[in-house]
């Protein structure tokens, strides 16, 4: 076993020796353009080609930025192993992208950093020269994963949000005045519209949102979900507003709705869509349409469309509902009494 270890150590440490030759990094940095440039335009096809050349051209900087100080780092670490501010250095930067890449949320992560923490503090200890110097680089590589992915996951939350705003040069209102009740009721004079909300269920204003929760083609008006710290665990509906003037209609609804579910596909968080036929029990709603997708994030199958409705000063809204699949019934509890609940023009309810 030793052996092994030390054979490997061998190979590793002769292959940095090479990687850190100024002509082999500056190869480097040109074989990363080489395959990172497909890889993104592949990744961003859905979109259009300014949004790809611009995303291209931001991801490619700081790619190129971020590795190439890695490999200063490295090679600094070489020539002086064990300098204390390089490691303290290292160890904020893994942490940090650790955070920032949401490993940490789950106990496995927490794990594994707690065992590399020990593991380090054992070749330190023992001053173990060559693992000192592998495990500084694995954790830099590691770390430069980690951010580039997220900074391209915030890069693509970015362009599909500005993709959709104000795509029909909607004159935005404040949609953030919600009057509530003691007994869950919500009503929205702009809108006039109003809700009672269901038990379990949280609701945020539009002021409460983030980015990616706010994207979409019409004016988020506010957002209820199962969860009071995360808007995406479903079921949830996402309200829209649609002015009068627009004239929004099924059509368009259905191909904002496609479009939105091939950029959660490239993004990689669901896959598997499969359109399915349902018909909705309110005489509110004007049209309807689901699919069943499979949730990589939540390993599971799901539902989402949406349905639209118009209220009694002829604006439209959309709701984007996303929920469990439930045997033999067309919505979970949640939507279905908050569906039976919407209220047009008669503000709310008494007691």
């Amino acid at each position: 076993m030793l052996q092994i270890l030390t054979k490997i150590k061998n190979r590793a440490s002769g292959f940095f020796t090479k990687f850190l030759a100024p002509k082999t990094s500056r190869n480097l940095l040109i074989l990363y353009s080489l395959i990172a440039i497909p890889f993104f335009i592949y990744h961003e096809s859905h979109l259009p080609w300014h949004y790809i050349f611009v995303l291209c051209l931001i991801s490619l900087i700081v790619g190129l930025f971020i590795t190439y100080g890695s490999l200063y780092v490295i090679q600094r670490y070489w020539a002086d192993t064990f300098h204390p501010l390089i490691e303290l250095g290292v160890v904020v930067l893994f942490i940090f992208s650790l955070w920032f890449a949401e490993v940490l949320v789950f106990e496995a992560g927490t794990v594994f950093l707690f065992l590399l923490v020990a593991l380090a503090f054992l070749i330190r200890v023992l001053r173990l020269e060559e693992y000192a110097r592998l495990l500084v680089a694995a954790c830099l590589i590691a770390s430069n994963a980690l951010i580039a992915f997220k900074a391209l996951q915030g890069a693509e939350v970015l362009s599909a949000y500005l993709l959709f705003k104000n795509k029909y040069q909607i004159e935005e209102k404040d949609l953030n005045d919600w009057v509530v009740t003691d007994n869950n009721q919500y009503w929205n004079e702009e809108l006039q519209f109003g809700f009672t909300l269901p038990q379990g269920f949280y609701f945020f204003k539009p002021e409460d949102l983030s980015m990616e929760n706010k994207t979409g083609a019409g004016q988020i008006a506010g957002l209820l979900a199962f969860s009071d710290q995360d808007a995406e665990r479903y079921p949830f509906v996402r309200i829209f507003y649609f002015p009068d003037y627009l004239g929004f209609q099924e059509n368009q609804a259905i191909a904002e709705f496609s479009e939105f579910l091939k950029i959660q596909v490239s993004k990689g968080d669901i896959e598997d869509i499969q359109e399915i036929q349902q018909k909705e029990l309110e005489p509110s709603i004007v049209t309807s349409k689901f699919w069943t997708f499979f949730d990589l994030l939540r390993p599971r199958y799901a539902k989402t469309g949406f349905i639209l409705v118009e209220t009694s000063n002829h604006d439209k809204l959309l709701f984007h509902i996303t929920e469990n699949l439930e045997k033999g019934e067309i919505h979970e509890q949640g939507i279905r009494e908050f569906l039976s609940s919407m209220r047009f023009g008669n503000r709310l309810q008494s007691n």
